[in-house]
């Protein structure tokens, strides 16, 4: 898993799929932020089940209130 990288191919479809589905949360800062937090499972989630992804961006932003 350490050999995942986070690219710009991939930040830019993230982005995509946040404007489609929370376009308050659409943009480059953010979802390099979010990946990088989830970088550990993304990979495998991935290949596996890529509807996983929402489940992913709510646990994100669970994480994102308890720093508060």
């Amino acid at each position: 898993m350490s050999d995942f990288q986070i690219t710009e191919e991939i930040i830019d479809a993230v982005v995509r799929y946040m404007k489609i589905y929370h376009p308050e949360r659409a943009n480059r800062e953010y979802v390099r932020s979010m990946l990088e937090h989830l970088k550990s499972g993304l990979h495998q989630i991935a290949h596996k089940n890529p509807d996983d992804i929402e489940s992913m961006y709510e646990n994100y932003e669970k994480s994102l209130k308890k720093q508060i």
